[in-house]
């Protein structure tokens, strides 16, 4: 081999080893480019997931007014006792730490005379978890255990006496179902899991009944959130940017007036029912009290599991509007409407009451067991005569009772402030085919037209339908929210008088129909006399409805009323279950309230 040979055998083979040397080298370079520029954005999101975590801060939750400015739910702070683990941590060891923290709280309990509840499992349990958060180790503390821990913990690095806000009731058993439960639940904020591998939030109020869950979201708020840099550990090294401030949660204004709340909540203790009173002009519900109630003051979830589960009494039922009664003879003004509207009977037209109603060879009877003799249509709602209207119902038929009722917003969800699970049932021959598997039959007709068989309501509805019988003829959208104010006391939301359905009655039969209501309480043998005692002019029917087989048959007793006359603006339902009539049960009951909650400067404690 000659020298060329030799150099250029040389040449290769260094531009060999070269190339062995060079392309590791732009391999790694490559790989840099790969891992620096086209992944660096992921791995600084992975970088950012361990280290960086969000805290939620949690909103202070809207209050509940009543219409005249008292306070039904406000927020109370109570005092605890927190350890911010990351100030205690000590030199060494993890069990260093763990062992000074769990001394301080025997330290802490020792001073303020109280049990120790922090325990070692509590401990490695919150690090295990939530390490960047405090740990809560003494709840509730009172004005003394205040006043001795003042005196130690500025020696103590880490503890902090924090406010915990919780719900409050200035009137505990007042309004119970409307007001309704919130109670404390893991929370439901955004979910930053794909940005973060761990969140910390502490637990929030939500909203569990009555208006707490139906205006949950605006009583909420929105939680603040911020950005923390955590070690190794998960203790907190430090913040990162400016915190997102918690957003407070909106206030509710209610229609209710606190003090006919009051009444209606007392006037019904010791009974089963309910009493609704609104506004005949606008749907406002003034007072809605439920019977059996339950003390709001002492209800947390537990003891709200407790109360679910009592079904002799139910407590959590909102009678007034998820209760279904058959209303008896308060639907009789309706039927008289009805009734005139297509001309089956006239004003001057004259009955003869016998004391039964004979369809076919079955008798219906009066509530008089002789009968009332001839009368006519006044008369006839005056004394609540059921042969009357059952003849009125029948001349009628279902087709044109049918419509009167739904005008009357029977059968049909009004679109209520809180949930109405039924919506009632309305006479028609649909339902007899639906729910009966037969065809309607004349008896259905005289059993509805005295508020008997197919036909069940809600106290609510009947409250409304007084009301539209009290105004001319306007069914009314029923509401207890009038507005919804901001934490800065901007009105975020106001409730408009919404007219659902117009009675198709003419103004002249209206009037015919309230002067038979208004002489049932004026006169002496008026079926709602007993209503005289409320200390204003009011018009009214009463209803007995019979309910339950034969065997353990029982009445739910109504009174239905509007006042005060001659310019009436309130409109009242009271059904008292298992009652013995609606004149000697419920009348009284609705009297009783009006005198009551009219009666200036009366302490009602």
């Amino acid at each position: 081999m000659n020298n060329e040979d030799r150099q250029s055998l040389l040449r290769r083979r260094v531009l060999q080893g070269a190339g062995l040397m060079v392309f590791p080298l732009l391999l790694l370079v490559l790989r840099l480019w790969q891992v620096q520029v086209r992944q660096g954005p992921e791995h600084l999101r992975q970088t950012q997931r361990q280290c960086v975590r969000p805290i939620w801060d949690n909103p202070v939750r809207g209050r509940i007014f009543a219409a005249d400015g008292k306070v039904l739910t406000d927020n109370t702070s109570h005092y605890d006792v927190v350890f911010h683990l990351a100030e205690m941590r000590q030199p060494g060891r993890s069990r260093r730490t763990k062992a000074h923290v769990l001394a301080t709280a025997m330290r802490l309990a020792a001073l303020m005379e109280c049990e120790n509840p922090l325990t070692a499992d509590m401990l490695a349990q919150h690090v295990r978890m939530t390490p960047a958060l405090p740990l809560r180790v003494f709840t509730d503390l009172n004005a003394l255990e205040r006043a001795r821990l003042a005196e130690l913990m500025p020696l103590i690095s880490g503890v902090e006496l924090v406010p915990r806000i919780e719900r409050s009731y200035p009137f505990p058993a007042v309004a119970s179902q409307i007001l309704g439960v919130a109670v404390w639940e893991k929370p439901r904020t955004i979910d930053l899991n794909d940005m973060y591998s761990r969140s910390y939030a502490k637990d929030e109020l939500r909203g569990l009944s009555g208006l707490e869950a139906a205006y949950d979201q605006a009583l909420a708020g929105k939680p603040g959130m911020r950005l923390v840099r955590v070690d190794t550990m998960g203790y907190i090294h430090d913040d990162i940017g400016e915190a997102q401030p918690a957003l407070n949660g909106h206030d509710l204004h209610l229609s209710i007036d606190s003090r006919a709340q009051r009444v209606a909540d007392r006037a019904l203790r010791g009974y089963s029912g309910a009493l609704v009173v609104v506004d005949i002009h606008t749907g406002g519900v003034l007072a809605m009290a439920s019977a059996p109630t339950y003390d709001l003051s002492v209800t947390d979830r537990n003891h709200y599991a407790l109360l679910s589960v009592d079904e002799e009494n139910l407590p959590l039922l909102n009678r007034a509007v998820n209760g279904l009664y058959t209303p008896g003879s308060i639907v009789k003004p309706l039927v008289a409407l009805a009734a005139l509207a297509k001309g089956a009977i006239t004003p001057d037209e004259i009955y003869d009451c016998t004391g039964r109603y004979m369809v076919g060879d079955h008798p219906i009877r009066c509530a008089r067991r002789y009968g009332h003799g001839p009368l006519d249509l006044l008369e006839a709602i005056t004394v609540s005569c059921n042969p009357y209207f059952i003849h009125a119902g029948v001349e009628t038929g279902i087709d044109v009772l049918n419509p009167m009722y739904a005008a009357a917003g029977v059968g049909e969800k009004s679109g209520f402030d809180l949930a109405e699970r039924y919506a009632g049932i309305i006479p028609s021959r649909d339902m007899a085919l639906r729910h009966w598997r037969r065809p309607w039959v004349v008896i259905d007709t005289a059993f509805v037209s005295i508020g008997q068989g197919g036909i069940e309501i809600t106290p609510l509805q009947a409250a409304m339908f007084t009301a539209a019988l009290a105004n001319g003829g306007k069914l009314l959208r029923p509401y207890l929210v009038q507005n919804v104010v901001s934490a800065d006391g901007k009105v975020v939301n106001n409730t408009p008088v919404v007219i659902r359905h117009r009675l198709p009655a003419s103004p002249e039969h209206l009037r015919l129909v309230q002067q038979g209501m208004e002489n049932a309480v004026a006169a002496d043998y008026g079926s709602a006399k007993e209503l005289r005692d409320a200390g204003i002019p009011l018009a009214g029917k009463t209803g007995t409805a019979e309910v339950g087989p034969k065997a353990n048959r029982h009445h739910n007793t109504w009174i239905i009323c509007y006042g005060p006359l001659p310019e009436p603006r309130y409109a009242l339902a009271c059904l008292i279950e298992k009652g013995d009539s609606g004149g000697r049960t419920a009348a009284p009951i609705a009297a009783r309230f009006f005198r009551e909650w009219l009666s200036a400067g009366e302490d009602l404690d």
